[in-house]
């Protein structure tokens, strides 16, 4: 290694472990690559880093066009506006970015020219992920292919800055991933309420409406059709002289929203904190009574509120009733 290369290895270094915040001896692999340094570096880490690498491999005529091609995204993208922002917004990205999300109206005439990246400027986005591909795959292999050959552990150091950002891009889709699955599975899982036939029929029908069909990444709508008959509900009558519980059955139409933040559902949610809830219309028929016609005669209509398990119901009319009952099937499938 020449003494100017060696000079400009050591430069490079030094402004890497400085960003890093400490010595390399100071600090194991593992924290050395912990996904948290992604929060700690800007983009002027991986600018560095490509600095650095790139002055390893020049003065190989088989490495000119290589460093050329490294050296024009260097110069486009070493600026302060693009090099002060966090090297986490490169990381976050594709939360709000995502591949399959289709373009809105305002974005596809122009109307809105933001950014994907907030900060950066037109074609840093492309310039940024070209020196990250070039870097990691192209220069580090020239780095280890050089005779003499670069230490592994060297080209390791240079690189550190490269490997928080992988890492914290795979924590990201990781975390995105896990939140899918746990989304299908308030939906859909065990804990799940249980839908009468003709509910899985109008839901399955209604995957095309935009409210309730999956987003373009397969997310799962949080909403679902409610058409039920429950013969289960229970009012108290003359709730101050000789209480007496009586069933009354109802129909209902609405909709079921899910819950989908954390802490919320399942045994951690518990009653105060339930997976889901669901309202809408309310229909008894003239009398009460279980497994009476919500129809029958002069129906009476109201509303329905569910706070998870617990369902709430006020019919109007002459004879107004205060309804609660319990989400669950007698007859899977049915009611």
């Amino acid at each position: 290694m020449t003494g100017a290369r060696c000079s400009s290895w050591l430069t490079g270094v030094a402004v890497i472990l400085a960003a890093l915040g400490g010595p390399v001896h100071a600090q194991s692999p593992t924290a050395r690559f912990d996904t948290a340094v992604a929060r700690n570096l800007t983009i002027a880490a991986i600018v560095g880093a490509s600095r650095v690498a790139v002055a390893q491999v020049q003065g190989n005529p088989a490495n000119d066009s290589l460093v050329a091609r490294v050296t024009r995204l260097l110069q486009r993208v070493d600026r302060p506006a693009v090099t002060r922002l966090p090297l986490d917004r490169l990381v976050r990205a594709p939360l709000s970015t995502g591949d399959g999300r289709s373009a809105g109206l305002g974005r596809i005439a122009r109307w809105k020219r933001r950014a994907e990246v907030a900060g950066l400027g037109a074609g840093d986005a492309a310039d940024l992920d070209s020196l990250r591909r070039l870097t990691l795959a192209e220069v580090r292999f020239a780095m280890e292919s050089r005779t003499p050959a670069v230490p592994d552990d060297s080209v390791d150091l240079i690189l550190t800055p490269y490997t928080a950002l992988h890492l914290g891009a795979l924590t990201q889709s990781i975390a995105i991933s896990l939140e899918k699955l746990n989304r299908f599975e308030r939906k859909y899982g065990p804990g799940a309420p249980q839908l009468n036939l003709a509910e899985v029929a109008l839901n399955y029908m209604a995957q095309w409406i935009p409210l309730l069909r999956p987003n373009v990444d397969g997310w799962p709508s949080r909403w679902e059709l409610v058409t039920s008959y429950v013969p289960t509900y229970l009012t108290v009558l003359d709730p101050f002289e000789k209480p007496k519980a009586r069933p009354i059955t109802v129909g209902e139409i609405g909709l079921r929203g899910y819950r989908w933040k954390r802490g919320w559902g399942g045994s951690e949610g518990g009653v105060l904190r339930p997976g889901y809830v669901s309202f809408g219309v309310a229909i008894a028929g003239e009398r009460d009574g279980a497994f009476v016609a919500p129809l029958q005669g002069t129906a009476r209509i109201g509303a329905f509120f569910g706070w998870g398990e617990t369902k709430l119901a006020l019919l109007g009319g002459a004879s107004r009733r205060i309804m609660i009952t319990r989400q669950m099937q007698l007859i899977p499938w049915v009611f």
